[in-house]
C-alpha cells in the first residue's frame, strides 16, 4: 500500500492534512515568533506547518522547508506558492540536515517518531539555534482509550497479536518527554495537550483514511485485504456499524525546548530564562 511518506497519497491529502490544520496552528502561536525570524521546519509533509510559520515570521522572515522525501517536497512547495508566501525554501533532508543555520526555531509537527535516535536528532536542533532559539514538536498523545484510533488497535491487538505494530509513537507523558529533550541537552519550558474535534461521517471512511497513513502500512501490507478487512469488522462491531459516524478529540502533545539558560519568548511568557539542570 502505498503511504504518504512514499509519495502524497490522494485519500492522506484529502481526509488528514486539514484535520492536521489547527494543530499547526497552535504551535505556531505558542512558538511566539519574531518577524524576520529564520526557522527550519523539518518533516514538513504537506506543508501546512511551512505555510503557518512562514506567514507568522512575514515577509522579512525565512522558512527552510526540508523532508525525507522529495514528493513531499514538491507538494510543500506547491502548497507554499498556492498560499501566496514566498518566504519558503523547500528541499529534501533528513531530519537532522540543519544546513542554512542558525534558526531561531525548529519546528517538527508529527515527524520525530520517524526516528530511532531522537536524542541525536535533538542534539543537532539544538546546535542549529540561535542564543534565544527555541525547538517546537507536535506528538500524539497521551492515548485515550475511548477515541477510534485506541479502537482499531485494540482491534488488531485482538485479532491479529502477531502483525506488525503501527503503535510507533513518541511517548508523551511529560515524564518522558522532558527526558528525551534532556538527554539532547534542552530544556522543556512548555508542555501542553491540545484537543481538535475530528469528525468522519462514517467508522468506514475512517477506516479508509487510518489505513492510508504511514504508521499503518506495514501491517496493512502484511495482514492483506481479507484479514485486515476481519480487523474492520471487529472494529466496526464496538463503533456502532461501518455507516456510523464518528468523532472525536484526540490527544496530541505540544512541547517547546530550549538551551539551558537561554532567554526565550512564548505565546503567554514574553520573557523566559530557560532553567539549568
Amino acid at each position: 500500500m502505498a503511504t504518504p511518506w512514499d509519495r502524497p497519497d490522494p485519500v492522506y491529502l484529502e481526509e488528514w492534512a486539514p484535520r492536521f490544520k489547527p494543530y499547526q496552528r497552535d504551535l505556531t502561536h505558542e512558538l511566539a515568533l519574531a518577524p524576520g525570524s529564520r526557522v527550519l521546519v523539518t518533516c514538513a509533509g504537506a506543508g501546512g506547518e511551512a505555510v503557518s510559520v512562514a506567514r507568522a515570521v512575514g515577509s522579512e522572515g525565512t522558512v527552510s522547508a526540508t523532508d525525507p522525501v522529495s514528493a513531499m517536497v514538491e507538494l510543500c512547495a506547491e502548497r507554499a506558492r498556492a498560499a501566496a508566501v514566498d518566504n519558503v525554501a523547500c528541499r529534501t533532508a533528513d531530519l537532522d540536515d540543519v544546513s542554512g543555520g542558525p534558526f531561531d526555531a525548529v519546528v517538527c509537527a508529527f515527524g520525530l517518531w520517524r526516528v530511532a535516535d531522537r536524542p541525536s536528532v535533538l542534539a543537532a536542533w539544538r546546535d542549529c539555534l540561535t542564543p534565544s532559539g527555541k525547538v517546537g514538536i507536535l506528538t500524539w498523545g497521551p492515548a485515550d482509550d475511548g477515541d477510534p484510533f485506541e479502537r482499531f488497535y485494540r482491534a488488531l491487538d485482538e485479532l491479529e497479536p502477531d502483525a506488525p505494530h503501527p503503535r510507533r509513537r513518541v511517548d508523551a507523558e511529560r515524564a518522558s518527554l522532558s527526558a528525551m529533550f534532556a538527554a539532547a541537552g534542552l530544556t522543556v519550558v512548555r508542555q501542553t495537550v491540545l484537543r481538535h474535534t475530528m469528525t468522519f461521517t462514517s467508522a468506514e471512511l475512517f477506516v479508509r483514511s487510518l489505513l492510508h497513513g504511514d504508521v499503518w502500512s506495514d501491517a496493512a501490507a502484511a495482514l492483506g485485504k481479507e484479514r485486515m478487512g476481519k480487523v474492520a469488522a471487529h472494529f466496526y462491531d464496538g463503533v456502532g456499524g461501518p455507516t456510523a459516524a464518528l468523532g472525536c478529540d484526540p490527544a496530541v502533545t505540544l512541547a517547546i525546548a530550549a538551551r539551558p539558560g537561554a532567554e526565550v519568548t512564548l505565546a503567554h511568557r514574553p520573557s523566559l530564562t530557560v532553567p539549568k539542570p
